[in-house]
């Protein structure tokens, strides 16, 4: 459907002589104006009300891109190198926000731009609408308007323009140190755990648990040899005794905590070569075991 909305939108751009589209500009069509004010008055590029133009702007019709490149080809004529200073913020931008406004093209042929030449100028194209339309699937469409700038105007739009994105900057380094301080949190508070929770002579019999890598069986056997996985896991086990030099623990294996928060057990998760399977007896270093309600 949304095919047949933009083939209808093709047909009647067609069916006009002349129709321009984002894809069809070239600096032979802008070599008769001397300055952006000439294009922007010849082109119409405002609407005419001079509050802005609706453009379409889809993949195969990206014509919300006519005014930078009908600025950037005016740029090329006399011999500028034309450039993005600053991008759009929107400031101009009424009612909804579109997510095609997004999109990185449109992000590139928006905001504030100079050429630099042998007499220099400077435009803006700013959103100022944006909305969803089509008669079947949602087309975007973008009013955009494009004005010329002073030096001073340039100044200030990139001012502004810096200003927001220092504070984005701040935000984000903001955001990741408060990250790295509820990591360290719950690092201490996992290592307070595993001190006051550590197994005693006294516990023999109660739960143990521990967090650790485990092996889990893929399902696939590769020239006779079972595969496995990495993942981290829960190994639970009963405390049945401490080696003499109280350094290593003799457990009996219970299983694995599963993804319903239950215990499993079998021979297809492994933890340090040995099955999960429950009763079997092993020795285990007591680093990381903890006592648990599993």
């Amino acid at each position: 459907m949304k095919n047949i909305d933009l083939f209808v939108i093709l047909s009647l751009c067609l069916s006009f002589v002349g129709c321009v589209t984002a894809n069809s500009i070239k600096p032979s069509d802008v070599k008769a104006y001397k300055t952006p004010n000439d294009l922007i008055a010849a082109k119409s590029l405002n609407g005419k009300d001079g509050n802005g133009k609706e453009y379409l702007f889809e993949s195969s019709v990206p014509d919300a891109l006519i005014p930078y490149v009908y600025m950037s080809n005016l740029c090329d004529t006399q011999d500028g190198r034309f450039f993005q200073v600053s991008k759009s913020l929107f400031r101009y931008l009424r009612g909804t926000r579109i997510p095609a406004l997004n999109n990185q093209r449109l992000i590139s042929a928006t905001g504030t731009f100079t050429c630099e030449s042998r007499a220099p100028w400077n435009v803006s194209i700013e959103p100022v609408l944006s909305r969803i339309g089509g008669m079947g699937q949602p087309l975007n469409f973008v009013t955009l308007k494009t004005a010329v700038l002073s030096d001073n105007e340039v100044h200030s739009n990139l001012t502004v323009y810096q200003s927001k994105k220092n504070i984005e900057e701040n935000n984000k380094k903001l955001a990741v140190e408060k990250l790295k301080l509820e990591q360290q949190r719950l690092k201490n508070d996992y290592e307070r755990n595993l001190v006051i929770n550590a197994p005693k002579s006294k516990d023999i019999g109660q739960t143990i648990c521990k967090n650790a890598g485990l092996s889990e069986f893929t399902g696939t056997i590769v020239l006779g040899q079972a595969t496995y996985r990495q993942v981290d896991g829960l190994v639970i086990a009963s405390l049945e005794g401490f080696s003499n030099d109280h350094t290593n623990l003799k457990i009996n294996i219970k299983g694995w905590l599963n993804n319903f928060n239950q215990i499993s057990s079998g021979l297809n998760v492994l933890y340090k070569q040995t099955p999960l399977e429950s009763g079997r007896v092993v020795w285990d270093d007591k680093q990381g075991w903890y006592k648990c309600t599993y």
